[in-house]
């Protein structure tokens, strides 16, 4: 059993926030080295919102169902998408002309290889080699990382397995 708060404890090592959005700011100087202004980019591309495909169809009417790749809606309607895939969200999105949330990037920590798997699992967006770092852009902020609904979920998921 692992709680959220040691999965932060081991696997989250460190704020970086102001290092990333120094270097996203500096994107706009003309770089002496390329190197820099690559590693600029990589720092603005953490700072973008990242789209919520899931909480707009969600807010627009859609739930999945039990089968594999499959929606209704509210109004009876039905989608499917034939299987499953990564971006089962974004593609009932794509067909049925519903724009996806953005959620705001708030803070920017390392975290270790085996968090940033399921982080992404999850829809998190992450920087595997930014300046040899693996960073994660966090789109909450003012609690506990541990708190996280991600965290939590990635928590209950992994003591899910070994019960």
């Amino acid at each position: 059993m692992r709680t959220p708060d040691q999965i932060v404890s081991a696997e989250v090592h460190y704020c970086v926030s102001f290092l990333i959005s120094t270097l996203a700011g500096s994107g706009h100087r003309p770089a002496v080295r390329p190197d820099l202004a690559d590693l600029c980019e990589q720092a603005a591309e953490l700072c973008y919102p990242i789209p919520d495909w899931e909480e707009a169809a969600t807010q627009a009417g859609w739930t999945e169902t039990a089968t594999l790749g499959a929606f209704a809606h509210t109004d009876g309607s039905a989608f499917s998408i034939g299987g499953k895939t990564d971006t089962k969200w974004e593609l009932l999105c794509a067909t049925c002309e519903i724009e996806p949330y953005d959620r705001e990037v708030f803070e920017h920590w390392i975290v270790s290889d085996w968090l940033a798997d399921k982080l992404e699992a999850k829809g998190e967006k992450v920087d595997r080699d930014i300046g040899g770092m693996i960073v994660w852009a966090r789109t909450t902020s003012g609690q506990g990382i541990a708190s996280d609904s991600v965290i939590e979920t990635i928590a209950a998921e992994l003591n899910a397995q070994h019960s």
